[in-house]
């Protein structure tokens, strides 16, 4: 039951997001704070992640519970606008209780009910035209005209952009060019949609963290990186043949199968070990790659016979090294995999040895990405931060192949040759199909994709230009109800506000020089238009400009709405002392309980 005043949902989601509201509030832009957390442990957690931080807090309140779930599945899709999140969410909320305070205290639950229902509806009915009439076309005419220039490019933009939020402006400086450098020379040079899948679905395999080193020394190497050094080493030069093992290869599959080693160094084997030591050498292999500690006795081979082996290796980085070389699989036991590598080296970090391994693929040039910081913390937010922006391009990526193609269906569907086209009225399911919906003949993959999300509105600078074009185009659109898209308008102002918590006036001297501007129709990207502090200047008053996905930002609206809707159909709060799992008795418990009252009714 709710108690203490919590008897209104709204009133009691209200006190449970401003306290989480003043968590990150502080940490909010590059301006803002870093938050450092101990653990019981004594472990210390430091990170301007929204999402790592309320996480780590470990929430009993079954509200604040509920906040955290949707901030957490926004934050999977995005991995951005964990902060933002809060910020929005607190503001909406105190909007719609501002809304319903002069109403009878009976009909408030009612009437709240009321304006959340009417923004969820809007989330579905409405938020996409607006975002795609009011804010994309202002983004893509400031690009597309080149009126503004990206000092590094678009890429260093979007994830300058990104870092700066997350990180120190140390680590800024270090990430920022490394990240970019990453995605660059996987792409052969130019960032791609392959390069931006590639690294998201294996950085957990393309990236070595290394402790105890300065952060400068953070680099990225050509090949894939393994954390273990050579159990036998020669040099070779060029390219080399490599055999990849998954089990010892003294593995016996039958129990009349054994190895014995002789004192002398030399060592005897059976048949079947003999065999599998000759296909080696058949194959005139050059380096073995293990993910088990090899025996002795195979040690001793590779020493007679000058084969490098490699033990220990990490199985999924083995598996990715045979997927990207087109690795072939012997028809013989235990499992191995025979393929080529363009080069096989020792690299050395601090008093480190790891192994580096070079891969040749159509599509990608496989690089790694080392991250070093002088202790654990800042190294854990360096590697956090390098994923986040892995999710955020793949995001950024399929948004825009999204777009192009509901573009080019459009053009399809409503050209004269496709409505005059008998073919195209034939069915209902040929217009629903994969295959119309998605034709690589319409839309080919761009070669470059941060140039073209550029022309096409995908990216918007930071520091509030989405939230007040979004202002804008609400308080002027026609769809859903007037007073829910008056509240959403207001509270959408609270993320720029909190950016500019430093200089309050700049906030109110930007806003009211932007609607003066869309007023009287000048291009908001103008120089001298009065409008150069969100597209030429960071929120912390740099003279950097940073662009972030507009469809993060489109996503970041319509997850908060949802949990508005969410915490205010909340009838009742029940306080439990133990978790629900543990109050359902077990098989045992409700034997015991039988056998109990048995005795009883006996007694």
């Amino acid at each position: 039951m709710l108690g203490n005043g919590e008897g209104d949902p709204l009133q009691a989601s209200l006190s449970v997001v401003g306290a989480l509201e003043c968590v990150v509030r502080r940490c909010v832009g590059p301006s803002g704070g870093t938050v450092i957390l101990t653990k019981d442990t004594g472990e210390t957690l430091i990170t301007k992640h929204g999402c790592r931080v309320l996480t780590a807090l470990h929430l009993e309140h079954p509200i604040a519970r509920t906040v955290l779930e949707c901030l957490c599945a926004h934050d999977h899709v995005t991995a951005d606008g964990s902060k933002s999140f809060i910020l929005l969410l607190a503001a909406l909320l105190q909007g719609i209780r501002d809304s319903v305070h002069d109403t009878v205290h009976t009909h408030r639950r009612h009437a709240s009910w009321k304006l959340a229902n009417q923004l969820y509806e809007f989330c579905w009915d409405g938020l996409d035209d607006v975002i795609a009439h009011g804010v994309i076309p202002y983004a893509s005419s400031l690009f597309g005209s080149g009126r503004c220039e990206l000092e590094g490019g678009v890429l260093a933009a979007l994830v300058g952009g990104y870092v700066g939020g997350r990180v120190g402006p140390g680590q800024v400086e270090v990430l920022t060019p490394l990240l970019c450098e990453l995605y660059t020379r996987v792409g052969h040079g130019d960032t791609d949609s392959a390069a931006v899948s590639f690294i998201h679905s294996n950085f957990s395999r393309l990236h070595t963290a290394v402790s105890g080193l300065h952060s400068g020394q953070s680099c990225v190497v050509e090949g894939l990186l393994l954390a273990c050094d050579w159990s036998f080493w020669k040099e070779t030069d060029g390219p080399v043949k490599a055999l990849v093992v998954f089990e010892k290869l003294d593995t016996c599959y039958d129990e009349r199968v054994s190895i014995q080693v002789q004192g002398n160094g030399t060592f005897q084997s059976d048949s079947i070990v003999q065999q599998r030591l000759a296909t080696l050498l058949r194959l005139q292999v050059d380096v073995v790659l293990s993910a088990v500690k090899q025996p002795d006795c195979v040690l001793a081979w590779a020493w007679l016979n000058t084969v490098s082996v490699l033990d220990c290796c990490d199985r999924e980085q083995l598996d990715l090294l045979c997927e990207l070389s087109g690795a072939e699989t012997l028809a013989v036991q235990p499992l191995m995999r025979v393929g080529m590598l363009t080069h096989c080296r020792r690299f050395q970090l601090g008093g480190r040895r790891y192994t580096n391994v070079g891969v040749t693929h159509t599509s990608v040039h496989v690089h790694s990405l080392v991250l070093c910081a002088p202790a654990a913390g800042p190294l854990q937010q360096s590697v956090s931060v390098s994923q986040g922006v892995s999710f955020m391009l793949q995001h950024l990526s399929r948004s825009h192949r999204h777009n192009v193609s509901s573009c080019h269906h459009e053009q399809h569907l409503t050209s004269p040759q496709s409505l005059a086209s008998p073919q195209s009225l034939a069915s209902p399911q040929s217009l629903a199909s994969p295959q119309s919906l998605v034709s690589p003949q319409l839309h080919p993959p761009c070669p470059n994709l941060p140039q073209c999300i550029l022309k096409s509105g995908d990216v918007i600078p930071v520091g509030g230009a989405f939230e007040f074009l979004f202002h804008h185009s609400l308080l002027r659109s026609n769809h859903g109800d007037p007073e829910s898209r008056r509240l959403l308008a207001k509270a959408v102002l609270s993320v720029p506000r909190s950016l500019h918590t430093r200089r309050p006036g700049d906030f109110l001297q930007h806003l009211v020089h932007f609607t003066n501007n869309l007023q009287q129709h000048h291009p908001i990207g103008e120089h001298s238009s009065g409008s150069e502090f969100m597209w030429g200047l960071g929120a912390d008053g740099s003279a950097s400009v940073c662009v972030e996905p507009v469809c993060s930002k489109h996503q970041l609206v319509a997850s908060v709405l949802q949990c508005v809707n969410r915490l205010l159909r909340v009838e009742t709060v029940i306080h439990t002392s133990r978790p629900l799992a543990l109050a359902a008795p077990s098989k045992l418990d409700t034997e015991d309980d039988e056998d109990d009252d048995d005795d009883d009714d006996g007694a």
